[in-house]
């Protein structure tokens, strides 16, 4: 089974899982399918904030990661450093 973390940013997650791709580009995110702005967008949010910004029904996204094969870790926000 594959791991996702929320709190891994969409770049993290969709370079170490790139099937994740295609499934987030389901969820009304056409956008993820550009390397570009994959890169500079999803270094900004992790997965649990992509959700909330895009208004998604947190539960059905990750029911559907589930039928996918993922195991959802949800851990605490990260911490940043000053």
């Amino acid at each position: 089974m594959k791991t996702l973390r929320m709190n891994q940013t969409v770049y993290e997650a969709t370079e170490k899982y790139p099937e994740l791709i295609h499934i987030i580009a389901g969820w009304g995110y056409p956008q993820i399918r550009n390397s570009y702005l994959r890169r500079l967008m999803g270094s900004r949010y992790t997965i649990g904030e992509a959700i909330s910004q895009l208004d998604l029904d947190k539960s059905a996204i990750i029911e559907s990661l589930k039928r996918n094969g993922f195991e959802i870790i949800n851990d605490p926000k990260p911490k940043y450093k000053n």
